[in-house]
């Protein structure tokens, strides 16, 4: 029986590793830093730039809001 082991290109010498690796076989490179460095789904949008695309939108939404409101028939 065989076991089918994950292989990833190490990010400095490009040649394959296992993806559970600390430590590139081939340029003995320490892989544990890069793992640790990687931001989560939710610290790579958490940007200003989405804030701020998120007020313009909600500032829209509430001006469609209101003159929906002022003009609408009474």
């Amino acid at each position: 029986m065989t076991l089918v082991q994950e292989t990833i290109k190490c990010p400095f010498c490009k040649e394959p590793i296992n993806a559970r690796a600390t430590i590139c076989k081939h340029c003995r490179s320490d892989l544990t830093a890069l793992k640790k460095n990687k931001k989560s789904v939710v610290a790579r949008y958490n940007t200003f730039r989405t804030g701020f695309l998120s007020g313009i939108l909600f500032s829209l939404i509430i001006l469609i809001l209101w003159l929906v409101y002022q003009y609408s028939d009474k």
